[in-house]
C-alpha cells in the first residue's frame, strides 16, 4: 500500500475510534507528542502451527526524544465506514498470547523511523481471522478513563488470516449508487455497499468504468485505500470521479482544509481553464467491476448506475451569448435592409 502517514497530534485513534462499549475521551494529549506509523493496515496470512513476523514502523515527529511502549488491543468494525472500534482484551481472547514485540519499549529520537518486529506464534488449533490493534504510546503514561486508552497514542491495525478448510469467503454488492442523479459539475461520488457473509475478512479491489454512450471516458479506482471487510459485516466504499472542468474542490485556508460547524468539508468551484477540454455534459453510465479472493480464485462482483452531468450555468451563458449574437446580427441586417429600401435622392 506504500507509506501512509498519520500524524496524530490531538487525541488519536484509540480515542477517536474507541467504539462499541467504550466512550471517547475529550482531552488534550501531552505536549510534544507527535507519532507517525507505517504501514496501515497490515494483512498477514499463516497456516496453523506457523510463526510469522512483520515489521511495524513508527516515527517520532516531535523535536525531543520520546520513550515509547507497545501494547496490544483488538478491533471490530465501527459502523459501515471502515472505522475501527478498538477494544481491550476480554475473557477467552487467548490469541493475545500468541503475540510478542521486539522491542516492546524503546527510545524514539526526533524525526527518525524506528522498526518494531511483531511475531505471531500461531497454534495448530487456530483458524479464520484475528484482528489486532498494535498501540504505540508514551511509556510514562497511565491509561485515562475506562480501558487502556492513552492520550497521544496511535495504532496500526493487523489482520491475521489463519488458513482453514472450513473458511468461508463470500461477499456481494448490496448497493452501488451515486449521491445525486443530476450533477452540474464534477466530482461524482460513488458509494458501494458490500456485505461479507463469510467467516474471514475480505479485501475487494477493482475499477469503475465510466462511459458516455458507448465510449469509455474514465476509469476510477475502487477501494484505492485497500480496506478490508470484517466477517459478517457491511462496509461502504466511497470513490470519486473528479477529472473535469470546472470541478468542486476542498476549500483551503492557510494550507488547511476548511470545515463547517458540523465538521463537513467546505468546497468551492475551481476554474482551471487549462482543463476546458474536460468539460462534462450528458448521460453517463458507471460500471463497477470488483473482485475478491475466495481462496482459490478471484470472484467477480458487478454493478451499474447511471447519472447526468448538466452544466446549466455554462449552457445558459452559451445560450445568452448566442442570443446576443443573433440579436446583433438581426439588428445589423435590419439596418442594412432599411438603408437599401430608402429612395435615392
Amino acid at each position: 500500500m506504500g507509506l501512509i502517514k498519520r500524524v496524530l497530534i490531538a487525541v488519536c485513534l484509540p480515542v477517536l475510534y474507541l467504539g462499541m462499549s467504550q466512550s471517547a475521551l475529550a482531552a488534550t494529549p501531552p505536549s510534544g507528542i507527535n507519532l507517525t506509523t507505517s504501514p496501515l493496515p497490515v494483512n498477514i496470512s499463516a497456516n496453523p502451527g506457523q510463526t510469522v513476523t512483520t515489521d511495524l514502523r513508527i516515527q517520532n515527529a516531535s523535536n525531543q526524544t520520546q520513550r515509547i511502549k507497545v501494547s496490544l488491543m483488538k478491533f471490530t468494525a465501527y459502523g459501515e465506514t471502515g472505522k475501527p472500534a478498538l477494544q481491550n482484551r476480554q475473557a477467552g481472547d487467548d490469541y493475545f498470547d500468541w503475540v510478542s514485540f521486539s522491542p516492546s519499549v524503546f527510545d524514539a529520537p526526533p524525526n527518525q523511523w524506528m522498526t518494531v518486529k511483531m511475531t505471531i506464534a500461531v497454534p495448530k488449533s487456530a483458524a479464520f481471522g484475528y484482528y489486532y490493534a498494535v498501540v504505540f504510546s508514551p511509556a510514562d503514561q497511565k491509561p485515562a478513563g475506562k480501558g487502556n486508552v492513552y492520550l497521544g497514542s496511535t495504532a496500526i491495525l493487523v489482520l491475521l488470516d489463519v488458513k482453514s478448510p472450513n473458511a468461508k469467503r463470500s461477499a456481494k454488492i448490496v448497493d452501488f449508487s451515486v449521491d445525486k442523479k443530476i450533477y452540474e459539475f464534477l466530482p461524482v461520488t460513488f458509494k458501494t455497499r458490500v456485505h461479507n457473509d463469510g467467516n474471514v475478512h475480505l479485501l475487494p479491489t477493482g475499477s469503475i468504468y465510466i462511459k458516455r454512450g458507448s465510449k469509455q471516458v474514465a476509469v476510477v479506482p475502487f477501494n484505492l485505500g485497500r480496506g478490508s471487510i470484517l466477517p459478517n459485516s457491511y462496509r461502504v466504499y466511497t470513490s470519486s470521479w473528479n477529472d473535469g472542468f470546472p470541478v468542486y474542490a476542498s476549500k483551503m485556508s492557510d494550507g488547511k482544509i476548511v470545515v463547517d460547524s458540523e465538521g463537513n468539508t467546505v468546497t468551492q468551484l475551481k476554474w482551471d481553464f487549462t482543463k476546458m477540454p474536460k468539460l462534462k455534459i450528458g448521460h453517463y453510465t458507471a460500471n463497477l467491476l470488483a473482485v475478491y479472493d475466495n481462496g482459490t480464485r478471484d470472484v467477480p462482483m458487478e454493478a451499474t448506475v447511471g447519472f447526468w452531468v448538466i452544466p446549466w450555468r455554462i449552457l445558459a451563458f452559451i445560450v445568452l451569448l448566442g442570443g446576443l449574437a443573433l440579436f446583433g446580427l438581426w439588428s445589423i441586417t435590419r439596418g442594412i435592409l432599411r438603408n437599401a429600401r430608402k429612395p435615392k435622392k
